[in-house]
């Protein structure tokens, strides 16, 4: 009988123990679940940074492309006006 009433003292406190861990993982699962929600939701907020980033920089590549466009073809009316002042200086000289 003290055999008998020793082990149902060890079970129930192995129930009790086993109770304990099963209440400690639950809520170590939780933890672990809104610390995963909470990366989750950091991830998406740098994904859309980063899309919102590479939107702003393909539009100024898009206004820096046109100013080079427009450079270029200042560059080439200098060029041109350059030539014919030359030219006429040339003939002035000639003269």
């Amino acid at each position: 009988m003290l055999q008998q009433s020793k082990g149902i003292k060890v079970l129930a406190l192995a129930a009790v123990v086993a109770l304990a861990a099963g209440c400690a993982s639950n809520s170590s699962v939780e933890k672990a679940q809104s610390t995963a929600d909470e990366a989750l939701r950091t991830a998406q907020e740098a994904k859309q940074s980063a899309s919102s980033a590479q939107q702003t920089a393909s539009a100024a590549k898009s206004a820096a492309d046109a100013a080079s466009a427009k450079a270029d073809k200042s560059q080439a009316c200098c060029n041109e006006v350059q030539s014919k002042l030359d030219r006429v200086f040339e003939r002035s000289q000639r003269k």
